[in-house]
């Protein structure tokens, strides 16, 4: 019979089965902040596997209706891999691989990481959206830093593939109201003109 004042919750009648209190400890341990080497040896690991392609992975996104949703803030964890081809010269961590890295690409990395290390502002990556991520289209080395770095979201220029019979699952965004706005203008110096015709007798 158990002691009235023992706790059973931490306990495990299987002999050797990790306990709720080994649970705890693992999201505890879960939750630390992953430290630089361990990231980079993490990242480095996913870069032995190929890059995934939507189009090999999802034939079916060829006939997808594209929308431009505009500007959005992507999260790194959700880009999962490349929308054009070329995609079996990469590895996992987005990087080409060691054979395809030559000295063009060696000088343009080494310029994104000092501008990285230099607070510069980097262009917005392109990407698709389709199955719930995301799928570069430009931008494979700035996600790669981003992975290495511990960056947790990137700024992207999204377009949205929809599936046939589909619907997209957000509004179109800054593109959509840059595109309203250039006509607002438009119309103004159309009627513009047209007042100043009239006033001429033209």
């Amino acid at each position: 019979m158990p002691r009235p004042d023992h706790d059973d919750s931490t306990s495990d009648t299987t002999p050797g089965a990790p306990g709720p209190a080994a649970g705890g400890l693992r999201r505890w341990l879960d939750a630390l902040p992953e430290l630089p080497g361990a990231r980079a040896r993490r990242i480095r690991r996913m870069g032995r596997s190929p890059l995934p392609s939507l189009f090999d992975l999802f034939p079916e996104a060829r006939h997808a209706r594209p929308v431009e949703l505009g500007l959005r803030t992507v999260e790194a964890s959700a880009i999962r891999g490349t929308a054009v081809g070329g995609g079996d010269q990469r590895g996992g961590d987005f990087l080409p691989l060691r054979q395809f890295r030559g000295a063009n690409w060696a000088a343009r990395w080494q310029r994104l990481r000092r501008a990285q290390e230099a607070l510069v502002d980097l262009p917005a990556i392109d990407v698709v959206r389709y199955d719930g991520g995301y799928w570069v289209i430009d931008g494979h080395n700035r996600v790669a830093l981003a992975l290495y770095t511990g960056q947790v979201d990137l700024d992207a220029d999204v377009v949205e593939l929809v599936p046939p019979g589909g619907y997209r699952t957000e509004e179109p965004g800054s593109l959509a109201t840059k595109v309203e706005a250039t006509r607002e203008v438009r119309g103004r110096v159309a009627g513009e003109a047209a007042a100043r015709e009239r006033e001429h007798g033209g």
